[in-house]
């Protein structure tokens, strides 16, 4: 017998839905699964002996909740070069993957990228045109700079089960005609991001030195740090660019171990990227959904770490929308599509 926890009642509708989601994150669970009960079907996944509402059922395919026009381009990606790994939760309808490829590849292989991308917050101020020579019409997903070094990768951290990676890349050439690079990293629901694996790791017998350590103390001598022991050039690449973290942020202790740790290994992949040369810049930003404040915090902290950095910045999905809304009639559909899912 199937024994379901996490029933509630919203307004009169009963949901099946993890125990520990905070209000914004509710939110957000119950406008998409009231859309997929909706569009798709009111039958429940489950995980862990649980009904999730927001699960599909066994049966589902992963394209379930891909916008229905992108998919023979997703389809070819995912037999291309740049087929990106499917995350655990990809049959999940409140997964932040399948929502990332639902808002950028509509709008990344729309004939009016180059001007919707501009007007984006974050756009790097010298973007000119999107390079659809470069990597997958010029984008990709979960990229590591896998055209640029196979193997581990530019930060010796890749494999099957670990690694830094971007949600989205976007290879663009600037205003002089050189080829540059725009990292994203999108969230949907999370309600903080993804902290330190070193600092979590059992095999980490100096976790002390996560709290006891400080930024300089550890770039200084980055064998404190279980990463740069197992051979992760993030302390390395970061002592290149140490002029750029240089605020205070009232942290005690390595600064990365909690939510700054995606954010700064993100930066971390930028700069290595760029330092390789095949792109003349790398910026990085965040991408998260507009009715969530959960990550604020977070990206707060990061920006006074970095003193405002423009190689850094944020903006939401609601963001896109307004954008596309006043600059293109092609994506209308798209659009509607898309706030029908996400937009609340």
């Amino acid at each position: 017998m199937i024994i379901v926890r996490w029933k509630k009642t919203i307004n009169g509708v009963k949901y099946y839905l993890p125990s520990n989601l905070t209000l914004e994150q509710k939110a957000i669970y119950v406008h998409i699964i009231d859309w997929k009960r909706k569009n798709i079907t009111t039958e429940r996944g489950m995980y862990k002996g649980h009904e999730y509402d927001a699960i599909f059922p066994n049966d589902t395919t992963i394209p379930t909740m891909i916008y229905g026009p992108i998919i023979p381009v997703w389809e070819e990606m995912q037999r291309s070069n740049f087929a990106y790994k499917l995350h655990k939760f990809a049959y999940h309808a409140v997964s932040s993957q399948t929502a990332c490829i639902n808002l950028f590849m509509p709008l990344l292989l729309s004939k009016d990228v180059d001007r919707i991308l501009p007007m984006i917050p974050g756009c790097p101020s010298n973007f000119s045109k999107i390079a659809r020579d470069k990597l997958f019409h010029g984008f990709c997903f979960e990229y590591w700079g896998q055209d640029i070094k196979q193997g581990a990768g530019v930060l010796n951290d890749h494999s099957q089960s670990a690694g830094t990676d971007a949600d989205v890349a976007i290879a663009y050439y600037n205003i002089e005609g050189k080829l540059c690079l725009w990292l994203i990293e999108h969230k949907l629901s999370e309600k903080e991001f993804t902290i330190c694996g070193a600092y979590k790791s059992k095999a980490n017998k100096l976790k002390t030195n996560c709290t006891q350590y400080n930024l300089i103390s550890i770039t200084k001598e980055p064998q404190k740090c279980y990463y740069h022991m197992i051979g992760y050039k993030y302390w390395d690449t970061l002592k290149r660019n140490l002029d750029i973290f240089k605020g205070s942020i009232g942290i005690e202790g390595c600064p990365f171990k909690d939510g700054l740790n995606q954010l700064w290994r993100n930066q971390i992949l930028a700069l290595a990227l760029q330092e390789t040369g095949i792109y003349s810049m790398v910026t990085f930003s965040v991408c998260h959904h507009a009715k969530s404040t959960m990550l604020d915090k977070s990206i707060n902290k990061y920006k006074a770490l970095i003193c405002g950095n423009r190689m850094f910045s944020c903006f939401t999905n609601y963001d896109v929308l307004n954008i596309v809304y006043k600059l293109n009639h092609d994506l209308q559909e798209w659009m509607q599509w898309y706030k029908d899912v996400y937009y609340f």
